[in-house]
């Protein structure tokens, strides 16, 4: 059976994916700056950080529920962070654009109806002869 994803769905997963891999690439910038343990621990934290949202994008586009919040904690996390360099960094522009896209894609409304088919409600009552609908 054909699952049909929602644009939303698809749009916060890719932008989640991307930004997950751009932390994983300032994790191996700051292992090779040559500081010692300080750039270590901070490329542990990246790469921590980057797997995470990784995780959480492939989540999301698996259909489980529990995606949406750490896809949207990250993604704003990422985005203020990204957006204390903008002045000094423009091309930090098209990050927080990610970061946004990830937001806006995981909170609208096709993407909670795509993520509650099939889920039975507790506010329904059971019947007889199967689970909630």
């Amino acid at each position: 059976m054909q699952q049909t994803r929602p644009v939303s769905v698809i749009v916060a997963a890719a932008a989640s994916v991307v930004l997950g891999m751009v932390f994983l690439v300032f994790a191996g910038i700051s292992a090779g700056s040559g500081h010692g343990a300080f750039s270590i621990q901070i490329a542990v934290l990246l790469g921590a950080y980057g797997a995470l949202m990784i995780g959480s994008a492939i989540a999301l586009w698996l259909r489980q529920m529990y995606a949406r919040g750490p896809v949207a904690a990250f993604s704003l996390m990422a985005g203020f962070g990204f957006g204390e360099y903008l002045k000094d960094s423009p091309w930090m522009w098209v990050l927080v654009a990610l970061c946004l896209a990830a937001v806006v894609g995981v909170v609208m409304p096709g993407t909670t109806r795509w993520l509650q088919r099939g889920v039975s409600s507790a506010d329904q009552p059971r019947q007889p002869d199967g689970p909630r609908k």
